[in-house]
């Protein structure tokens, strides 16, 4: 977990109490001094430990990386990829330009086998520059779902998009500067609004909507929302997937937004996908865009995992060679952006 902030560590362990989850251990990293003290914005941290537990309940632990806010990025993510601890990372924060010293820390990590999750935000539909890191084509971006089930605990239903009203709800867009990605080409763009010369985002989706938390040293937070409970919970299905390819023998995967593509544009994505029809991300600020259509949109990208069917897909021979594929840094990269942005909460 990348965080800019702290967290009490009692919420964790009431959260996991109250859902009947299993303790997980916890191991803090700081960053640039940092000394861990609880901030405004340990709800987010917590948050980040909750759905990854929640999702791959039986982890051997949680790696929670911590800097001040601000802190560098590169900081962070070199840590990060220079333990080469966890194979599942995952960021919901986000805030400055593009940054290619990290463009490059991204690579290191896909290329030793680590998936890098990213909140796409949410504030709705983006009109203009995308906060870094949101926009990267060297990590996976993850929008937000509001999901329907039977019951509490019982089968899924169905899920729309996020979208609260009011410029609150899961980001999605076009790069303003990043070519689309060669995995990305090829998509049908002629409904859903996308580019078919620039990056679009999210890539994919989970839940981001009535999430319970414990913060604040032991406030009960019902009702949560944000991309930012997607992107944790991404990094643990990547957990299941990676359990399952090491009981076949396999090593873990990597980047796997490229085996993501692939299935998305085969005949396996009914069956691997909830491919999700119902809601936009619309706002004031952007009226008509983006809705969410059949296939891959700018609200939830392909949609949202299937359980073990986009497990099975993901540890097929043919997926593993694409998530072993070396990605590049686009070529309409900002040459002179900084490193040392300001961070703030998605």
């Amino acid at each position: 977990m990348l965080e800019f902030d702290g967290y009490y560590p009692n919420d964790v362990a009431q959260y996991l109490t109250q859902a009947s989850l299993p303790s997980v251990p916890l191991q803090n990293v700081y960053i640039d001094g940092f000394d861990g003290t609880p901030g405004f914005g340990n709800g987010e941290v917590t948050l980040d430990i909750d759905m990854a537990i929640a999702m791959a309940p039986g982890l051997a632990q949680v790696i929670v990386y911590m800097a001040p806010n601000p802190s560098p990025w590169v900081d962070l993510l070199s840590r990060m990829a220079n333990d080469n601890l966890a194979k599942q990372l995952s960021c919901s924060w986000g805030g400055g330009p593009p940054d290619p010293a990290s463009e490059q820390i991204f690579l290191q990590m896909a290329a030793q086998g680590q998936s890098f999750y990213d909140a796409v935000g949410d504030s709705d539909a983006f009109t203009g520059p995308i906060p870094f890191p949101g926009e990267s084509p060297n990590i996976t971006q993850v929008g937000g779902t509001t999901l329907s089930t039977s019951r509490p605990l019982g089968p899924w239903v169905s899920e729309r998009v996020w979208n609260w009203g009011g410029g609150i709800g899961t980001c999605g867009g076009i790069s303003t500067t990043y070519s689309i990605p060669v995995w990305q080409q090829g998509v049908n763009m002629s409904t859903n609004q996308g580019s078919t010369t620039m990056r679009n985002l999210p890539d994919v989706a989970l839940t981001a909507d009535n999430i319970f938390i414990i913060a604040d040293n032991g406030i009960s937070e019902p009702g949560t929302g944000g991309t930012s409970a997607a992107a944790p919970l991404w990094a643990g299905f990547t957990a299941l997937v990676n359990q399952q390819a090491a009981a076949a023998g396999q090593p873990p995967m990597a980047f796997l937004t490229p085996p993501l593509y692939t299935i998305g544009k085969g005949p396996n994505f009914a069956g691997s996908f909830h491919d999700i029809t119902t809601g936009d991300n619309t706002w004031a600020g952007s009226p008509d865009r983006f809705f969410a259509v059949p296939g891959y949109d700018l609200c939830t990208g392909w949609g949202t995992p299937m359980g073990t069917n986009l497990i099975n897909a993901l540890v097929s021979p043919a997926a593993r060679r694409l998530s072993l594929w070396c990605p590049t840094i686009s070529s309409a990269a900002t040459a002179t952006a900084s490193s040392t942005s300001t961070s703030a909460t998605t």
